[in-house]
């Protein structure tokens, strides 16, 4: 891994707080304070995505929170969700013809992408500084969303 150097002009008591922290861990200023720096920044997006996904995940550094927001708390079709659900249910009772297999990858693949979109956006919204919604919190919307 190679380095760079940079000067960072920090308040006292940030410094202070770093100090503390190092010497506690055993490990130095410059230490501690990059491995904040790593925690407060978003992961990169993982390289064995597909392209389009990959390009799609890269690309939402780029939007507002107020539209990182609308995706975090986006839903699925409903319609599309139904469809999962009997497909899922014909999977499992082996009536499920190869065209209606197709639909099952199709739409397990979409839900895929949902996730890792809303994940993402969850993810790049709290390195921004914004608190994000507990489990349950979570959970009450999606109650509401139903």
């Amino acid at each position: 891994m190679t380095y760079q150097t940079i000067t960072l002009t920090v308040p006292e008591n940030l410094y202070k707080r770093l100090e503390t922290q190092a010497r506690a861990a055993a490990r130095s200023v410059e230490e501690v304070a990059a491995r904040a720096l790593i925690r407060s920044l978003p992961p990169p997006v993982e390289a064995d995505l597909p392209p389009a996904l990959r390009a799609e995940l890269k690309a939402m550094s780029h939007l507002s929170d107020e539209t990182l927001w609308q995706i975090a708390d986006s839903t699925m079709n409903p319609d599309k969700v139904a469809l999962h659900e009997v497909l899922l249910e014909r999977n499992q009772s082996g009536a499920l013809t190869p065209e209606g297999r197709q639909w099952l990858t199709r739409l397990r693949e979409e839900a895929d992408a949902l996730m890792l979109r809303k994940a993402h956006a969850y993810v790049l919204l709290q390195s921004r500084g914004h608190k994000l919604p507990s489990l349950e919190e979570l959970h009450s919307r999606l109650r509401v969303l139903h």
